[in-house]
């Protein structure tokens, strides 16, 4: 077994402390531009039953339902509270505040679905075809799009029970643990080690607290306090920030826990596995909108499965049956893929292939 420390750039350029390109950012980027080339490949075959003119409006038009649906599904599904947010800087609303992170695929099929079935209704197109078009380009997608939560270091995996090909100490786990300082005292009291280190890094030009005033921070936010528990996040923010930097990474590597990799499990498996599926499937001239449902169908499949490995977020932990949200969520989706597969199936059988 491998073990990594991370300590990833989220950055592929940076310009200040909160701007730049992000990986993430370039993976939705690079998701868009390979749908048009395969969209321009498939048209020119005869594979789609739209005309290439279109394709252009049926990629953004696809691709602004899927982040607006991303976000909106974020913001209903996993923090609600999002809806009622404002403040004093740009963009003000806290559900448009992308930028901070927060997407669900969930909700991002969801609005591609709707934006794509108003789009083809207005311009009387095939809404399978389209579909179909974009489950090769989902996949594609999933794959770099988990690969940058790797990157970020978000959506981390459960700790290590079992046997793993790779395990990963994420210094973002510390995040967990000032969301929840009552479960994760003696974890945030450990970090007291950091403190003069911290300290150091920073040449005292912001409050670092000495080890006496950390250890009653964490008792005041383990109480409830929440002026307290905002003492304890701002210190351990700034620590991820340091990861990096030694000796701050060598005193907290023992203390993080080995946890999966779970976004490279998503990755792989909802991401290139349902990519190779959908390829193989299509092969041969197929059904319009069957490629779309082979695709919903492994994708959600495997999400369900590599969801075991990942870990819930904080603020809503395990639900019922020990069941994640993004597990439920995914039992859902189902019965609107036998709803989408029941009108696929009355479809005129004519075939569009790779």
């Amino acid at each position: 077994m491998i073990t990594y420390y991370h300590q990833l750039d989220p950055f592929l350029i940076q310009f200040n402390e909160n701007f730049g390109i992000r990986w993430y950012s370039l993976a939705y980027i690079m998701a868009v531009i390979f749908a048009y080339f395969v969209g321009i490949y498939l048209i020119q075959r005869g594979r789609l039953q739209f005309p290439s003119p279109k394709l252009t409006d049926i990629v953004v038009f696809g691709a602004i339902g899927a982040v607006l649906g991303g976000r909106l599904g974020y913001c209903a599904f996993y923090n609600p509270e999002l809806f009622l947010s404002f403040d004093s800087s740009f963009p003000f609303f806290g559900a448009i505040k992308i930028h901070q992170g927060g997407m669900s695929s969930h909700g991002g099929i969801i609005g591609f679905l709707l934006a794509s079935f108003l789009y083809a209704y207005r311009h009387k197109l095939s809404f399978f075809s389209i579909v179909d078009l974009a489950a090769i380009t989902a996949a594609f997608g999933i794959f770099l799009g988990r690969i940058a939560n790797f990157i970020n270091g978000e959506l981390y995996g459960r700790v290590l029970e079992g046997k793993t090909w790779l395990a990963v100490r994420f210094p973002t786990e510390i995040h967990l643990w000032a969301d929840q300082p009552s479960l994760y005292k003696k974890q945030l009291l450990s970090l007291r080690e950091l403190l003069p280190a911290l300290d150091s890094l920073y040449q005292s030009s912001m409050r670092i607290p000495s080890s006496w005033t950390w250890d009653h921070w964490i008792s005041r936010a383990a109480e409830g306090d929440s002026l307290y528990r905002d003492y304890v996040s701002y210190i351990c923010n700034l620590i991820v920030q340091s990861s990096s930097q030694i000796p701050i990474k060598d005193i907290l590597e023992p203390l993080l826990s080995l946890r999966y990799p779970s976004q490279l499990y998503q990755s792989l498996f909802g991401g290139l596995a349902t990519f190779i599926i959908v390829c193989l499937f299509w092969l041969k001239p197929r059904k319009a909108g069957l490629i779309g449902l082979v695709w919903a169908s492994s994708y959600l499949f495997f999400r369900i499965l590599t969801e075991f490995y990942r870990q819930p977020d904080s603020h809503i932990g395990f639900q019922l049956f020990h069941l994640t949200r993004g597990q439920w969520l995914s039992l859902f989706l189902y019965f609107i893929v036998i709803a989408y597969g029941y009108f696929v199936y009355r479809q005129k059988p004519q075939g569009f292939g790779i």
